[in-house]
C-alpha cells in the first residue's frame, strides 16, 4: 500500500507506541487523585509539560493538554471571546472545519460576529489587508498556519504581530506544521497542535494559551488544566505525543528535504493540464491537484483499486456535501473543486511511490 494520505493521520511510531504501552501499564491513575499513584502520574504529566515547554520555547504555564486540534481550536475560540467584549471575528476562509463549527454556533447565539478575511488565487492573507479590516469592534483574529488541502503557508509571524500591535486577540492552527517547517509563535495568543499529525496516538493534542493574558475561562469549577478542561487527563498518550514531538523536532530537516523530493517528482512530471494548488508558497508535505477530466471522488476510489491511499479533502469535511470553502476562497467554481485531489507525504513515503503514483494518475488521465 501507497499512503498518501498523511495530513488526516499518521500511523504511530514504534517509540511512541511503546512509550504509550508503558506508561498505560505504570502511570494509570488519574492524575488528579492525592493518593500515590496519582501523584506518580500527576508527576509523569508534569514533565511532559516541560518537555513541550522547552521544545516551543513557550512557558509551560501555558500548555494545556487536550484531547486534538479540533478540540484545542474549540476551547480558545470559546475563550477567547468569552474574555474579550468585542464581538467580531476576523477568519481566514481557509481553516479546519473545526473552526467554522465553533464559530457559527457561537454567532447564531449572538456571541460573536464573524467576518471572513479575503485571500488571494493561492489562499494567502496580505497582512496590509488584515492591517486594515481591524476595528475597535475586532476581538479575535484567526489565521491557520499551513492549510491542510492545497498546503498554503500565512506569514503567520507578521499577520500575528499585526494583531498585537492592534491589541487583538489572535489564535493560529498548526497541526500541519508543527515539527515539519519554520515556527515563529511570539505575537500569537494562542495556537493548536493534534499528535495523530506527528505519529503520535489519536486523543492527545495542545492548546497554548499565553498565560500573561488575562483570558477567563469558559466552564465554572473546572480543575483540569489549569481549569480549562474538563474530563481525566490521558497521560499515556501525552507521554506519547512527547516522545514523538522529539522525534519528529530532531528529523524535521531532513525530512522536510525528503518530503520536498517527493513532491517534486510528481509535479515536474505531471501533464500540463493537472492544476497545481497553493502557488510557491506550500508545505512540502501536502499537494493538491485539480484534475482536468474527472472527479476527484472517482480519481480517489479508482487510485484506491490501485493501492494508493490519498484523499479529496480534509478529513473533517469528507461527510459535508458543500464544496471545500478553501478550493471555493481562491476562485475555484464548485465544478473544479469536485475534481480536486490532495496528497500529502510522510516518513514511509519513498520516492518510487511518486513514480507509481505519477504512472496510475496518467493511466487514469488518458482513459478519459
Amino acid at each position: 500500500m501507497i499512503y498518501f494520505d498523511h495530513a488526516a493521520t499518521t500511523k504511530m511510531s514504534e517509540a511512541s507506541l511503546q512509550v504509550f504501552m508503558d506508561a498505560s501499564r505504570e502511570f494509570f491513575a488519574n492524575s488528579e487523585s492525592l493518593h500515590d499513584a496519582g501523584t506518580k502520574s500527576a508527576a509523569l504529566l508534569e514533565k511532559c509539560r516541560e518537555s513541550f515547554s522547552e521544545l516551543l520555547q513557550v512557558p509551560n504555564r501555558g500548555i494545556l493538554f487536550t484531547s486534538g486540534g479540533t478540540e484545542s481550536n474549540q476551547i480558545a475560540i470559546q475563550t477567547l471571546i468569552h474574555t474579550t467584549d468585542k464581538k467580531e471575528v476576523l477568519v481566514s476562509p481557509l481553516e479546519h472545519a473545526s473552526v467554522w463549527q465553533q464559530l457559527m454556533a457561537l454567532e447564531q447565539t449572538g456571541k460573536c460576529r464573524i467576518k471572513v478575511l479575503p485571500v488571494d488565487s493561492f489562499g494567502q492573507v496580505n497582512p496590509a489587508t488584515l492591517e486594515k479590516m481591524i476595528s475597535a469592534e475586532t476581538g479575535l483574529i484567526i489565521i491557520q498556519h499551513v492549510n491542510s488541502e492545497i498546503g498554503t503557508i500565512q506569514p503567520i509571524a507578521e499577520l500575528a504581530h499585526i494583531a498585537k500591535k492592534a491589541g487583538v486577540f489572535f489564535h493560529t492552527d498548526i497541526v500541519q506544521s508543527f515539527g515539519k517547517i519554520d515556527l515563529d509563535l511570539s505575537d500569537a495568543t494562542s495556537f493548536s497542535i493534534s499528535s495523530h499529525k506527528i505519529y503520535g496516538p489519536k486523543g492527545a493534542g495542545i492548546l497554548f494559551m499565553k498565560p500573561d493574558s488575562p483570558l477567563q475561562a469558559v466552564l465554572p469549577d473546572v480543575h483540569h488544566e489549569f481549569g480549562f478542561r474538563p474530563g481525566t487527563v490521558n497521560v499515556p498518550a501525552i507521554a506519547a505525543f512527547t516522545t514523538a514531538a522529539y522525534d519528529i523536532i530532531e528529523n524535521r530537516e531532513q525530512e522536510a528535504i525528503r518530503a520536498m523530493k517527493l513532491k517534486a517528482a510528481i509535479c515536474d512530471t505531471l501533464e500540463a493540464r493537472v492544476e497545481v494548488e497553493g502557488g510557491p508558497n506550500t508545505s512540502p508535505y501536502i499537494l493538491g491537484l485539480t484534475l482536468p477530466n474527472m472527479q476527484g471522488q472517482e480519481a480517489l476510489l479508482a487510485l484506491n483499486e490501485a493501492d494508493i491511499q490519498i484523499s479529496t479533502t480534509s478529513a473533517c469535511s469528507l461527510r459535508d456535501l458543500a464544496p471545500s470553502r478553501t478550493l471555493i476562497a481562491t476562485g475555484k467554481t464548485t465544478e473544479e473543486a469536485n475534481r480536486f485531489i490532495r496528497l500529502s507525504f510522510g516518513r514511509e513515503n519513498e520516492l518510487n511511490d511518486s513514480i507509481i503514483f505519477k504512472e496510475e494518475i496518467d493511466k487514469l488521465l488518458r482513459k478519459r
